[in-house]
């Protein structure tokens, strides 16, 4: 998905993935990602420094608290994925819904929305959804009847909400399923890599 990105939205980029399924799993073990994980998470992405990378962008919604603890003692950028969804979710609507598959991503979620919308003096409605079937079916290795799921789900929730949010940046290619829905939808891989290259960009956030 990002590979993607990259090569149509930032011509000269070269992406590293790094995956630390670890860190992830034991959110999940202790149901949040504890003070020790998200500690332990920011180190990982500042170990990307010493690695060699210029910039970090943290993908996982669970653990993205992480990133702004790495972000505060870097000098190089240590991003979110998601927190330009978050930004364009409280510019688009007052009842925000939030939908994911893990239940451990929707108070690192919410909390984030609930930032952005304090930083633009506003006071959303927020709801969240998890969608538990379908992390079943992503769990049991059937990804076209997780994303079926998914996307059924999709459908229900712009029912009762302004704007629904997708916490989970794997839940994106769920959307073609859906077609048209009556409010948006928003997704964290493309609103949060076009504002990572706007903040990476000369004149932005980060830009040299």
């Amino acid at each position: 998905m990002f590979d993607g990105l990259a090569t149509e939205l930032g011509a000269g980029i070269a992406l590293k993935h790094t995956v630390r399924e670890d860190l992830l799993k034991s959110a999940i073990e202790c149901g949040s990602a504890t003070p020790g994980i998200i500690a332990a998470a920011a180190e990982a992405m500042l170990a990307e420094f010493r690695l060699g990378a210029d910039a970090v962008i943290c993908t996982c919604s669970t653990i993205g608290a992480a990133a702004d603890v790495a972000n505060s003692t870097s000098h190089r950028p240590v991003l979110r994925i998601d927190r330009p969804m978050a930004r364009e979710s409280v510019r688009t609507g007052s009842r925000i819904l939030v939908l994911a598959t893990l239940g451990t991503t929707i108070a690192p979620t919410a909390a984030l929305i609930e930032a952005e919308a304090r930083a633009a003096g506003r006071k959303p409605d927020i709801d969240s959804v998890v969608l538990d079937r379908a992390r079943q079916l992503f769990l049991s290795g059937n990804i076209d009847a997780y994303l079926q799921a998914v996307a059924e789900g999709i459908a229900a929730a712009t029912l009762d909400a302004d704007v629904v949010v997708l916490a989970q940046a794997s839940m994106a290619a769920a959307l073609p399923l859906v077609g048209k829905t009556e409010v948006p939808v928003l997704t964290s891989p493309r609103i949060g890599f076009i504002g990572a290259l706007r903040d990476l960009q000369p004149g932005g956030a980060w830009g040299a």
